[in-house]
């Protein structure tokens, strides 16, 4: 008879391989008191190697909070092998906030909870252009010159091209590489328009997928006179999709 050697629990919940989102900011009640976390939300981060998670067991006073010796720094291992409940929950972006009853209970996410830096803004993108964006997306740009927006499980990539050629004509390229893209990866689910007398925008929906995740992609085109605002938002929640359209119609020219 041959017998399997049983994984231990220990070698399955280590947690090491979770991805580095950063270091999370974590009540003491929860390591010295041995509790559960209870609440906890994601800030925009005020340095690289911050995830902008702040993690509470629910039973904090304000007191308590506000003494700087109450919390701690602690890599996400550390807190999943104390509660690994957290683990999906530690993936969604900023801005989320989630929480439970009790240890056994499901998270639910909040959706009347105040965070400092959850704002509508408007950035300007270039001397024509803005865009009108939450201010928890944090902004970089990338090495092609390709600008970044970003909180985690929504982002947006965004760059202009400067082209000989008039709106009406860039239009119609748009439209036709959209109409006649090869959809062998990924298949056009919806395509889109929202064009005025002024600005002409067109563009399509399609899904696409890494090891981890399966997510959505809309492309969109912004078309003026001698310039094409090229935009791509990903978001991992099909309840984003309004996020995503009406963050595109937020690409304004300032004139208007």
């Amino acid at each position: 008879m041959k017998f399997f050697k049983k994984k231990s629990i220990q070698n399955e919940n280590n947690f090491d391989d979770f991805p580095p989102i950063g270091g999370l900011m974590v009540s003491k009640m929860v390591l010295d008191k041995n509790m559960k976390p209870r609440f906890l939300y994601r800030v925009k981060r005020t340095r690289p190697e911050d995830s902008g998670w702040r993690v509470f067991t629910g039973f904090e006073s304000e007191e308590y909070t506000d003494n700087p010796d109450n919390s701690g720094i602690y890599n996400p291992s550390t807190i999943l092998k104390i509660d690994p409940s957290l683990k999906d929950i530690l993936l969604k972006g900023i801005g989320s906030v989630y929480e439970r009853l009790s240890d056994d209970s499901g998270w639910y996410k909040v959706t009347d909870f105040d965070l400092e830096d959850d704002y509508m803004t408007t950035h300007k993108l270039t001397e024509e252009w803005t865009i009108e964006i939450n201010n928890l997306f944090e902004r970089t740009i990338e090495e092609d010159g390709t600008l970044y927006y970003t909180t985690g499980d929504k982002s947006i990539r965004l760059i202009i091209w400067n082209l000989q050629k008039k709106k009406d004509e860039l239009y119609e390229e748009c439209k036709h590489d959209i109409t006649n893209r090869d959809e062998t990866f990924s298949k056009t689910l919806d395509q889109f328009e929202f064009s005025d007398s002024q600005v002409s925008r067109i563009g399509y929906l399609i899904q696409e997928n890494d090891e981890e995740k399966i997510y959505n992609v809309l492309f969109g085109f912004t078309i003026i006179d001698k310039e094409v605002l090229q935009t791509a938002f990903y978001f991992d929640e099909e309840e984003d999709f309004d996020w995503a359209i009406n963050t595109w119609k937020n690409i304004k020219l300032q004139t208007l």
